[in-house]
């Protein structure tokens, strides 16, 4: 059906959601490479940031395909309480009512869920350049193992080869990105595309190719 150009986007439940919630590596690689949109958002249990974040938070394989098919990672840390103190729910995470555009810091700071804050940022940091955790993030990450290691990538500037692979992912588009006869023709040497792509990051890949 995608071959002949079905489109992964129209449907009312989204195809990329219900790919996510099984887990299937599989299934959720071929509806991104055939433009399914990662950037979609629920209606149900609104968030501030893409809702697809919400099934990957425990599985990293799933969250770099996320990240590497062009995540809007930033809107991760767009939280405008900043450094100031965070309004509280009356429970503590999502109730039967839809909560109205919840951010993330609310999220990840969840007495489930915090104990995977330290590793779902550091791997949100290898797709962004300068960003600002607000008060209510950086106090639950301290408390993780690798606050030492997002504190010195926030502290101290990006390499300038990881700021030129996100500019030319940005002037790429997503669309792009996820294209691979787009790719051959760009003029850059393979190395370079494996760069620009996260090659490196590429779990799924990486994991097919060794089986």
């Amino acid at each position: 059906l995608l071959n002949a150009g079905a489109l992964p986007n129209q449907d009312p439940i989204n195809c990329l959601q219900i790919a996510l919630r099984m887990g299937n590596y599989e299934l959720m690689n071929l509806l991104l490479r055939h433009g399914a949109n990662v950037n979609y958002f629920c209606r149900v249990n609104t968030t501030h940031f893409p809702s697809a974040l919400q099934y990957a938070l425990k599985d990293e394989v799933m969250l770099r395909m996320l990240m590497n098919y062009g995540y809007d990672v930033h809107r991760c840390f767009d939280c405008p309480q900043g450094n100031s103190s965070h309004s509280q729910y009356v429970t503590d995470g999502w109730t039967s009512t839809v909560i109205k555009d919840t951010m993330f810091c609310e999220v990840i700071t969840l007495s489930w869920l915090k104990h995977l804050s330290g590793k779902v940022v550091r791997v949100m940091l290898d797709y962004v350049d300068h960003v600002n955790i607000c008060w209510k993030l950086e106090a639950v990450l301290k408390e993780q193992e690798l606050w030492p290691d997002i504190n010195s990538i926030l502290t101290n500037p990006r390499s300038l080869k990881h700021l030129c692979r996100l500019k030319i992912r940005e002037c790429m588009g997503r669309l792009r990105l996820r294209c691979p006869v787009f790719m051959t023709f760009l003029p850059l040497p393979n190395c370079l595309k494996d760069y620009v792509l996260y090659k490196e990051y590429d779990l799924y890949g990486q994991e097919n190719f060794r089986g």
